[in-house]
């Protein structure tokens, strides 16, 4: 048996639905379950809510990879689909699958966690298809998308009906500053992308604005998320390890504030490393009390 044909099979695959990403939505559902209700939480409901964003988001990244092709061929040949490795066609019919899979799933959870999946997989395939078109819009989705990830594993969560009253400044934090962050990063990947997308007529803020003033916007975005970060320290809710939270944030917004003296690919890098600290020091604060 050839193994070395199962594991490029395997590579190419993962390639395509970027497990590092998924393993963040996972992450998230878990954290936005635990901020919004606090442990312990009921197992199966938010297992199958993180495999549910896992999938979904899976599956939007294999789809984008299907339209970004053109592009692909400048910014990134060593993609599955430009270096040869599958098909364009293989990889739509993988993306519909796990599209499939996310929602089936969210339909056994609960109704609020069925119409999220179904509302975020359609705005996954319309971003994949036209987000270089949308201009900012396109930041704005992707940005909605994963906040939306922690409203997730919130609604996964619930025994009753929600209201305002239940949500605690933790919670609302985390998403202010999952959406700024992700702002932030998005438009350092279009400028990081502009070869490629100017050969393909993109609308991207980098193009129509210069590079210059996209950092500097991606900056401030950044800036914000990092002040939001700090409320919490200021103005700690009940049952919370300030100690913890912190040292993980203020670890993650070094990164985040360095990430801008560096290129864009390696600044990208050192913003998801910064994200899956500041989600450490979310879950932390909340378990180890």
């Amino acid at each position: 048996m050839d193994f070395s044909a199962y594991r490029q099979w395997l590579d190419t695959l993962l390639g395509l639905v970027r497990p590092r990403n998924m393993i963040l939505a996972f992450v998230g559902v878990v954290t936005g379950a635990l901020l919004y209700t606090g442990p312990p939480l009921e197992f199966w409901p938010i297992l199958c809510a993180a495999l549910t964003a896992s999938l979904i988001l899976g599956a939007g990244n294999a789809l984008n990879d299907y339209f970004d092709f053109e592009s692909d061929k400048i910014n990134k040949p060593e993609r599955p689909i430009p270096s040869g490795r599958i098909s364009r066609s293989d990889t739509l019919m993988m993306s519909i699958v796990l599209f499939m899979a996310g929602i089936g799933l969210s339909k056994a959870i609960n109704d609020y966690t069925l119409v999220i999946a179904t509302l975020n997989a359609l705005m996954l395939i319309i971003y994949a298809r036209y987000s270089k078109k949308l201009f900012f819009l396109a930041n704005i989705v992707v940005s909605y998308l994963v906040a939306s990830i922690f409203l997730f594993g919130a609604v996964a969560s619930l025994k009753q009906t929600p209201s305002l009253g239940m949500i605690n400044p933790l919670f609302t934090t985390l998403i202010a500053t999952s959406f700024l962050s992700t702002m932030a990063r998005e438009i350092v990947k279009d400028v990081e992308d502009m070869p490629g997308d100017e050969k393909i007529y993109s609308n991207t803020l980098p193009i129509k604005a210069g590079t210059k003033r996209a950092r500097e916007i991606a900056f401030l975005f950044m800036f914000a998320a990092v002040a939001a970060s700090l409320y919490p320290l200021f103005n700690p809710p009940t049952g919370f390890n300030l100690l913890f939270y912190a040292a993980m944030i203020l670890t993650a917004d070094i990164l985040f504030l360095l990430s801008f003296t560096m290129h864009e690919s390696i600044a990208q890098r050192l913003m998801v490393a910064g994200m899956f600290i500041s989600l450490t020091g979310y879950t932390g604060s909340i378990l180890f009390t």
